[in-house]
């Protein structure tokens, strides 16, 4: 009982000292930031603020999902948490876009592709697709089949149509042998600093019907 009561006077005048440095510290003598504790934890709840600014003394701490705290230092990430980007691609082939290396690291990022355009390059949207690539007007176009995938340990983008060539619609007939389209591309980049779930894909066949009454199992992880 004794020993627990010294060890609190000692720890209570060292707080005490070093609050008048403005620096408070538990378990050390010689506390380097405003709270410094040197040894174990415990609470409740934790609030961080501004968690992903730099501090002057290299970092802020972002909370995980495994009950654990990570170190986001500013001088070693690329970028920020959440990334938006456009990449524009111009002289583009009338038959698309097939591997394009965003040179995007597939291990700490998460790329989402959720928008495109096809245009001409003079910025008009006067394309159309011609199915099948025989230059008649079969009123059929192929499927749009504009992905973001991962291939080698980088993000790629496939941007076409399947069974269709891209086709300059500003000539009658319109043009097959035009190749000077641009493709905007709009991403989102997610850092990848907080654990994620594994989710498998989900299948299921409707069976002819609505899918008003049908019964899966609920995802992992939800």
């Amino acid at each position: 009982m004794k020993r627990k009561i010294y060890i609190t006077i000692i720890l209570f005048l060292g707080i005490l000292m070093n609050a008048q440095k403005g620096k408070v510290g538990i378990n050390t003598a010689n506390p380097t930031e405003t709270l410094d504790v040197n040894g174990k934890t415990h609470t409740n709840a934790l609030y961080l603020r501004n968690p992903g600014e730099p501090t002057m003394t290299g970092g802020s701490f972002l909370a995980t999902s495994q009950n654990a705290l990570q170190l986001y230092d500013p001088n070693l990430e690329s970028s920020g948490l959440f990334n938006y980007l456009k990449v524009s691609l111009t002289g583009v082939p009338g038959t698309g876009i097939s591997d394009y290396d965003t040179k995007i690291d597939a291990n700490n990022f998460l790329v989402v592709l959720h928008n495109y355009s096809f245009k001409l390059n003079d910025n008009t949207t006067n394309v159309m697709l011609d199915y099948g690539d025989n230059g008649v007007n079969d009123n059929k176009q192929g499927s749009p089949d504009v992905v973001a995938f991962k291939s080698n340990g980088t993000w790629h983008i496939r941007a076409r149509f399947t069974d269709s060539r891209i086709v300059a619609a500003n000539t009658n007939p319109p043009s097959r042998s035009y190749n000077n389209f641009t493709v905007d591309l709009y991403l989102m980049a997610y850092k990848r600093l907080i654990t994620k779930q594994n989710i498998s894909d989900v299948t299921a066949n409707l069976g002819g019907t609505d899918g008003s009454t049908q019964t899966i199992t609920k995802p992992s992880g939800f």
